[in-house]
């Protein structure tokens, strides 16, 4: 599976790595996990509202907020817990 971030989440994961390097690593992590094998074991949720095309992926104290389709993984949001349900 192919994985884009968007130019927000590539900023939010950026952001992330200069105060916690190892937060980062493991989203990362988690990322291609899910990538690799999305039937696998992963905290996934689907979003409700107005968010309800979107999934979740729970990471330590961070929210990846996601969709997949057709082999491909748009990763649009990383935010930490407190933050990732406001906008």
């Amino acid at each position: 599976m192919l994985i884009f971030y968007s130019e927000k989440a590539a900023k939010n994961l950026k952001k992330i790595y200069k105060g916690d390097k190892k937060s980062a690593k493991m989203i990362i992590d988690a990322i291609e996990k899910y990538a690799e094998n999305p039937e696998g074991n992963h905290d996934i949720k689907f979003l409700k509202g107005n968010f309800g095309q979107f999934k979740r992926l729970r990471t330590g104290s961070y929210r990846v907020i996601f969709d997949d389709e057709n082999n491909i993984l748009h990763i649009y949001e990383i935010k930490h817990r407190q933050g990732a349900y406001d906008d």
